[in-house]
């Protein structure tokens, strides 16, 4: 059963498989009632005094991005929403609710166009870019007026559509950077391969986030991203599928030559240390060879020079034994000397008296100027 508001009048229609769908009543002569805004409870909820008694009021015909779902995170511009909102409806605001066929919903909350001054709410919010026109059957006395408004703000990019807005799917289009700028070849270096990682790694991760938000969007579980994004949604996605895998294969093409690079580092650090440890155990040996040589060159020497040493001691020896043997034979000329000496003068007085053998000396041959036949000794003589 299904009913419309025409002129503050209730008519009833009825509508096959309906079932708990509320009768809308008229509220003041023209089908509205005044009301006070008591607080804003979200984006598209607020709660109201009407007729003495505080109601919580869903705006019709548009869904802002949610901030106190209990089963869902806050959304993309949820806050702002709200913040929106609160801003147009402070506490203590008049406003006029207008109503369609559905007067409350499931949850018993009242179902209204808000209007203030003249303004409908509902619109406003799609048209700053934080809500989106939906349209829940049979209430669609308002969908018009939001989406023509949620139209106008897709064209002039607010909110929703403002890809300066970090979150937003166009956003996350813009930030997608065209798989054209990924190098067309495989860098054969390290700093190469590091650059273009470097250079991948934004387009896989700007691929995934667009494509977690896409996901949401189809899925149609984001309402506000399906319908604010519905017809966007399916040319992104054909970049997507396409940047996203040439990306990532890319990207493992990289790490493949990384790899490759790495283990081909490894191995020439490994044959470099190697070689080092080598030309340091060669230049260890050859230290050891020369000192071994120097020592050996130095003991040889020391050896010479102990041996010359012992050369000059023998030859000072041999020396001091000539001198030696000189002195004793120089004494012992001596010694024969002072014995000759000794004998001649033990011989003098008998030089005196003339031998028995008839030789003697001049005082014995007083005058005698003839022949001399001298004694063994040349001494002594006689008159030949």
């Amino acid at each position: 059963m299904t009913a419309k508001v025409i002129t503050g009048v209730a008519v009833v229609v009825v509508a096959a498989g309906a079932t708990g769908v509320a009768v809308a009543q008229s509220g003041g002569s023209d089908g509205r009632d005044r009301a006070t805004v008591v607080r804003v409870i979200d984006g598209d909820t607020i709660d109201a005094e009407v007729n003495g008694e505080v109601q919580r009021v869903r705006l019709l015909n548009v869904d802002t991005p949610e901030t106190k779902h209990p089963e869902k995170p806050v959304q993309c511009l949820g806050p702002e929403a709200t913040a929106f909102l609160e801003e147009l409806l402070a506490p203590g605001e008049e406003i006029d609710l207008v109503y369609d066929v559905e007067r409350t919903d499931r949850y018993d909350r009242t179902l209204a166009g808000v209007y203030k001054d003249d303004s409908l709410v509902n619109a406003d919010l799609a048209e700053a870019g934080l809500g989106v026109a939906v349209l829940y059957e049979p209430n669609d006395r308002f969908y018009s007026e939001v989406l023509e408004a949620q139209q106008r703000a897709e064209e002039a990019g607010e909110g929703l559509h403002d890809p300066a807005v970090e979150c937003t799917i166009p956003a996350l289009a813009e930030a997608l950077p065209p798989l054209e700028d990924l190098p067309a070849a495989i860098p054969a270096d390290a700093a190469g391969v590091a650059a273009a990682l470097a250079a991948a790694a934004p387009v896989i991760a700007a691929g995934e986030a667009l494509g977690s938000a896409l996901d949401l969007v189809e899925s149609g579980s984001h309402v506000v991203l399906s319908k604010a994004y519905g017809d966007l949604a399916l040319t992104l996605r054909k970049r997507s599928d396409v940047a996203l895998p040439a990306a990532v294969a890319y990207q493992q093409d990289l790490l493949a030559k990384e790899t490759e690079l790495v283990e081909a580092a490894r191995v020439a650090a490994e044959q470099k240390a190697a070689e080092e440890k080598l030309a340091a155990e060669e230049a260890a040996a050859e230290k050891k060879a020369a000192e071994e040589r120097e020592a050996a060159e130095q003991k040889a020497a020391e050896e010479r020079a102990a041996e010359e040493a012992r050369q000059a001691e023998q030859a000072r020896e041999a020396e001091a034994e000539r001198q030696a043997d000189r002195a004793r034979e120089q004494e012992e000329a001596r010694q024969a000397e002072r014995n000759r000496s000794n004998e001649r003068q033990q011989e003098a007085p008998r030089r005196q008296q003339p031998s028995n053998s008839g030789y003697g000396t001049d005082a014995d041959f007083p005058g005698y100027t003839g022949p001399r036949c001298y004694a063994p000794g040349g001494q002594f003589y006689k008159p030949c």
